[in-house]
Parts: structure tokens; sequence; C-alpha cells
């Protein structure tokens, strides 16, 4: 499922089987956050449903990013802020907008420096330009990352 570890509490990853979601529970997650539309080709059908069984919190957040907007960080912000001290799984179809939010979040919450994160961010996946422009928009400097 495209899965990635930032830390022993942030993880991203693609969209996860049912099965998937009972490993994360048993590894200890204590919420999904899923940022694909329900429309989402391989999302399930029942994911909140299923989460919830498992005794996890979970957040649906669809966010279409052929039309970023800076609600769409500060929304975000506001999720994992609320989550805050828990063991969270932010995930979207194929770890793209999540692992770009989560680059985004560890930046200008947590003070990673730009060029580390980015790092982190291009072994999971190669953003496309306009993740770039958001990215400045938003306040992370496009001469504080090699593009």
């Amino acid at each position: 499922m495209n899965f990635h570890r930032y830390d022993d509490r942030l993880a991203s990853a693609a969209q996860p089987t049912a099965e998937e979601l009972g490993q994360l529970r048993d590894e200890g997650f204590e919420a999904v956050v899923n940022l694909s539309p329900a429309s989402t080709r391989n999302a399930l059908g029942n994911e909140a449903a299923l989460v919830e069984g498992l005794g996890m919190d979970y957040v649906h957040f669809p966010v279409d990013c052929s039309n970023l907007r800076p609600l769409h960080y500060r929304s975000f912000r506001g999720i994992l802020r609320g989550l805050e001290g828990r063991k969270v799984l932010v995930h979207c179809g194929g770890n793209i907008k999540s692992s770009n939010l989560v680059f985004m979040y560890q930046v200008l919450e947590l003070g990673i420096p730009a060029d580390q994160a980015l790092a982190e961010l291009k072994t999971i996946q190669d953003p496309e330009q306009k993740w770039f422009a958001y990215f400045e928009g938003m306040g992370i400097m496009k001469g504080a990352i090699a593009a």
C-alpha cells in the first residue's frame, strides 16, 4: 500500500485494504485520515465502518488536488492537531496527496528543514509541479527546496 512511516506516530500510505486496516490496528494505529473522494476507483465503500469497528477513529477529508487551495492544508493541519499524540495513518488512493500534505506539515508545523523533508518525500513519490506551486503559495519557499 505504498506505506511510509515518518516517525512513531505518523505514517502515510495508498488506499489500505480491509486486511491492512486490521494490521494497522494491531500495530497500534489509533486513527485513519482518508484524503480521497468516495468516488476514487480503489476506495473502500465501507472504510469508515471498518476503521471504527476496529476501535480506531476515522476522518474523511476529500482533497481535490486539481484545485488546491489554502483551505486544504489548513484543514489538514487542524485534523492532525486534533489527533495530536495519537498514532495516525494518512492515506489517499496512491499516497500522493497524503505524502505531499504530510511534507507540508513536517515543514510548516514540525520545523523539519524543507530540503530534508523533500528528500524523504522523494523516496515515496516525485511531486508534480502543481504541488511545488502549492508549497510556495503556502509559505514553503521554492528557493528553499530543490524542485
